[in-house]
C-alpha cells in the first residue's frame, strides 16, 4: 500500500503542474484541446467543450495541449493519437495559444512550475501547523570546548547573538543550509557571513572543523547552540517559505554538481526511485514522507524551468529570442527543437529508470 501511495502522489504532482498550465490558459482565453495525465493509450477519457480530458496508462508526466501551440508530433509520441477537430468546424482564431500575446503565453509556460513550488511550499507550512517552536541559523550559545569563539581567535569569530547569513555560495536559509554548505567543501576553509545585530560580519578563508564532541551520540559537532523561536501563524508562513527556499537551493546545487562532473547520470533518481523511497518513508514516517514530496514538487518546479526544448523552460527560452527578435521565430524551429528534446528526454528517462530498478533489486 506505501508503494500504491507513492504512486498517487507521484500522480498528483504531475496534476498540479498540469492543472497550472490548464487555468492560465483558460483564464487567458486560450482553447484548451487536451489535458491529459500520463502517457500511452488512454484508460479513460471524456470531451467537455472543446477539451478532451484523459487519464493514460503510464502515469509518467503528462500535457496540456492547446490551440495552435504546433506540438502535433510530440503529442501524437505521447498518446498515440491525435484529438484535434479535424472533422468539426474550424475553431476561432482568437483562442490560439500562437496568436495570443507575449506576456499571456509566458505566464501560461511558467504556471506549471508555479503551481508545484506553491504545492510544496503548502505541504511544507500544514508540515509545521503542530509545532510551536522551530530551531533557527541564530547562536545562542556554545558547548563546552568550542575553537571558534571570537574572544578566543583576537576577536575574528562567531558571538552569542549571531545570525549565519551565508557559507560560500550558500544563503543560510535554515540550518539545514548550513549543513550542506559545510559539507560540501573538503578543505574545511569556508568565507562565511554572520549579522551581528546591524553589522555584517565577513570570516574570509575561515578554517572550521567538527571538533566538539557530542557526549550523547559520540559523534563530533562544531559547537554551536541555537535559537529555538517561537513560531506563531505568521511565523510558520514565513518559515515555510524559507524552507521552500532551500529545497529550491538544493536543486540548483543537484543542477550545478552534474553540470561540474561532481555526480554522473548514474546517481539521478528517477520517477521509479522516487516512488520507492516515497514507499520506503512512508512504512516509517508519512511526516517525512510529505516533507520529501514537498522537496520533489519544488524540485520539479526548478527542473521545468530549464532552458531545454521539451520542457517549459524551453518554452520561456523560445519566448525571450521572441522579446529579443521583436518578432516570432520560425514555428517549425520550435517544433523540430521540442521534438528533439522530448526524445532525448525519454531516452534519459529510460536509462535513469534503468538504475532506479538496478538499486532496487540490489
Amino acid at each position: 500500500m506505501s508503494y500504491i501511495l507513492a504512486i498517487i502522489v507521484f500522480g498528483l504532482l504531475i496534476f498540479v503542474h498540469e492543472l497550472g498550465h490548464f487555468l492560465v490558459a483558460k483564464l487567458s482565453g486560450i482553447t484548451v484541446l487536451q489535458f491529459t495525465i500520463g502517457f500511452g493509450p488512454a484508460i479513460f477519457k471524456k470531451k467537455v467543450g472543446e477539451t478532451l480530458y484523459a487519464v493514460r496508462l503510464l502515469p509518467l508526466g503528462g500535457a496540456v495541449m492547446m490551440q495552435g501551440e504546433g506540438d502535433e508530433d510530440a503529442e501524437k509520441l505521447l498518446t498515440g493519437e491525435k484529438e484535434f477537430r479535424a472533422d468539426e468546424q474550424p475553431l476561432p482564431p482568437e483562442g490560439s495559444y500562437a496568436e495570443a500575446s507575449l506576456p499571456r503565453r509566458f505566464a501560461v509556460c511558467v504556471a506549471g512550475a508555479a503551481m508545484n513550488f506553491l504545492t510544496g511550499l503548502i505541504i511544507v507550512f500544514l508540515l509545521l501547523l503542530p509545532y510551536s517552536y522551530r530551531s533557527v541559523p541564530v547562536i545562542s550559545g556554545f558547548l563546552e570546548g568550542f575553537p571558534y569563539a571570537a574572544e578566543d581567535n583576537g576577536g575574528v569569530g562567531f558571538e552569542v547573538g549571531d545570525r549565519i547569513v551565508r557559507v560560500n555560495d550558500f544563503h543560510i536559509f535554515t540550518m539545514s543550509d548550513f549543513s550542506t554548505a559545510m559539507m560540501y567543501d573538503d578543505d574545511a576553509r569556508y568565507d562565511i557571513t554572520i549579522r551581528r545585530g546591524d553589522e555584517k560580519i565577513q570570516l574570509r578563508d575561515f578554517e572550521m572543523k567538527a571538533t566538539v564532541l557530542d557526549q550523547d551520540s559520540g559523534s563530533y559537532l562544531y559547537g554551536f547552540q541555537l535559537t529555538a523561536a517561537e513560531l506563531g501563524f505568521f511565523d510558520k508562513m514565513v518559515y515555510a517559505c524559507k524552507t521552500s527556499m532551500t529545497y529550491l537551493q538544493s536543486a540548483v546545487l543537484g543542477v550545478k554538481m552534474m553540470l561540474t562532473g561532481q555526480v554522473g547520470t548514474q546517481d539521478m533518481m528517477g520517477t521509479v526511485g522516487i516512488a520507492s523511497q516515497m514507499g520506503e518513508m512512508a512504512r516509517t514516517s508519512m511526516s517525512t514522507m510529505w516533507n520529501f514530496v514537498a522537496y520533489i514538487s519544488i524540485n520539479l518546479a526548478f527542473v521545468n524551468l530549464l532552458p531545454i526544448p521539451a520542457l517549459d523552460g524551453g518554452k520561456v527560452l523560445f519566448l525571450l529570442i521572441e522579446l529579443v527578435r521583436g518578432k516570432k521565430l520560425d514555428p517549425k524551429y520550435e517544433g523540430v527543437a521540442s521534438m528533439v528534446g522530448l526524445i532525448l528526454i525519454l531516452a534519459l528517462f529510460v536509462f535513469v529508470t534503468y538504475h532506479d530498478i538496478l538499486r532496487i533489486v540490489r
